[in-house]
């Protein structure tokens, strides 16, 4: 009898189906074809589960922490480096000019055009916290130099603006955008910078309950500067007059990569407009409602 070789090849991610060939002839010269044995049974490929709103942070998983006792404070002018404010309801503005400074488990309750704003310093670290806006305001944070983790962010005209880089927001809830007079109302809005990761978030530019749709859940451009070296993975992004849009100051060589990321449906005109040339938009971006893929 012929000796059989196994091979086996590769059709999903980790994932093999066993093949048996006929390696040799018989002695009368005929092939030798074995039947696959019923009781071994090969590795399938599945499609990839349908991502779930729940799949991605809400209040539950960002903000204070249950529990957390705060203690009043006024706004916050932080000018040495290393300082660590810890458990304070901060009704005003923080500024920072110092290094390494880092924020946590805090609420800060808006009074001025920027919650938190980087005047100076870098390596700023803001986590498990919360930034309300009031309903009042500009941008949550500004502009460069800054990580947000865990963050709940709402009741605000704008989110995270960056300009300069070096930001890595993560694992955040931005949601709750509100009107201010003919205010763009993008959830993140990229003007200049390199090294921007936004990773694992949940970026809502349409509020549910006042029905504003806003600008855009992700507004990139190089409105101040060339934008390199960004990163936007792995988000729940939705709403917007477009959920994505590249065109900001009309510019298009703004050189992002959008990986992994779930859109919902709560658009006005479409999931994204204006990606340039040096966009990578990845077959892997796909629609909450269907695990479809979004075509950039």
């Amino acid at each position: 009898m012929a000796g059989i070789q196994a091979r086996s090849i590769v059709i999903g991610a980790g994932m093999t189906i066993a093949l048996l060939a006929t390696a040799c002839s018989s002695s009368s010269g005929a092939p030798t074809r074995v039947a696959a044995d019923p009781t071994q049974a090969a590795d399938v490929a599945s499609p990839p589960p349908s991502l779930q709103r729940s799949d991605f942070p809400d209040e539950s998983t960002t903000g204070v922490p249950a529990g957390t006792r705060l203690k009043p404070s006024g706004s916050l002018t932080i000018d040495k480096d290393g300082t660590v404010i810890d458990g304070k309801e901060i009704t005003g503005t923080v500024t920072v000019k110092a290094d390494n400074v880092v924020i946590r488990n805090s609420r800060i309750l808006n009074t001025g055009p920027f919650p938190v704003r980087v005047d100076g310093g870098k390596n700023l670290l803001v986590e498990d916290s919360e930034i309300d806006g009031r309903g009042r305001g500009e941008a949550a944070i500004a502009f460069g130099k800054y990580t947000l983790r865990r963050v709940h962010i709402h009741n605000i005209p704008e989110g995270p603006r960056v300009a300069g880089g070096d930001v890595f927001i993560e694992d955040s809830l931005i949601h709750e955008m509100v009107q201010k007079g003919d205010n763009h109302t993008d959830v993140v809005q990229v003007v200049s910078g390199k090294n921007i990761v936004v990773r694992g978030n949940a970026l809502e530019a349409y509020n549910p309950e006042s029905g504003l749709m806003g600008n855009a859940a992700f507004m990139f451009g190089e409105d101040d500067g060339p934008v390199t070296d960004c990163h936007v993975t792995g988000n729940y992004l939705n709403g917007g007059n477009y959920t994505v849009n590249g065109g900001g100051s009309k510019t298009t060589g703004a050189a992002c990569t959008f990986r992994d990321n779930a859109l919902g449906s709560d658009n006005r005109y479409g999931p994204t407009a204006n990606l340039g040339p040096d966009v990578d938009w990845d077959a892997s971006n796909v629609w909450l409602s269907n695990n479809k893929t979004v075509k950039g």
